[in-house]
């Protein structure tokens, strides 16, 4: 959990979600710092732009701790997303999985807004094993970040 703290910047992300899709050409800078409170657990803090707003965006993850068992039924309205680390570099770039019901996701997070060819590679390479494609893919602008927030939100 260490190594990932500190600021990264949104390069790149797969996802079938349809809003997306609709408004890939609305996707704005992000940046996100994460710091790691009590050694365990995740506090993200996400910097984007809605309408011209800097928004502050607030997350707090906890490490699973037991093996996760099926649940008799499923309770939308309270479904956890999960966050796993594909692979990283501490020092460059990250590759998360997220997780919520039955749909993943597939983010590229790095230490600039921009990351080498063969890390884009592995990331489009992690993208195609999950079964998500390239009109699925999506890289956020590398200019126009947030310095600070205007409004802030916690999602818990």
């Amino acid at each position: 959990a260490m190594q990932l703290t500190g600021k990264w910047f949104l390069v790149g992300m797969a996802s079938r979600c349809t809003y997306l899709a609709e408004h890939s050409h609305q996707l704005e800078a992000t940046v996100v710092t994460v710091t790691v409170p009590d050694g365990k657990s995740l506090d993200i803090s996400t910097f984007r732009k809605l309408d011209g707003i800097c928004w502050e965006i607030k997350q707090h993850y906890v490490p699973a701790t037991a093996p996760r068992c099926p649940v008799s039924f499923p309770d939308h309205s309270r479904s956890k997303v999960e966050m796993v680390v594909g692979e990283m570099d501490p020092s460059s770039y990250a590759i998360l999985y997220y997780q919520k019901d039955r749909s993943i996701s597939v983010k590229l997070y790095g230490r600039t807004s921009r990351v080498s060819d063969p890390v884009a590679e592995r990331f489009e390479q992690r993208i195609k094993d999950v079964g998500l494609s390239e009109d699925m893919t999506y890289y956020f602008p590398t200019y126009g970040f947030c310095d600070s927030a205007d409004e802030f939100h916690i999602l818990n």
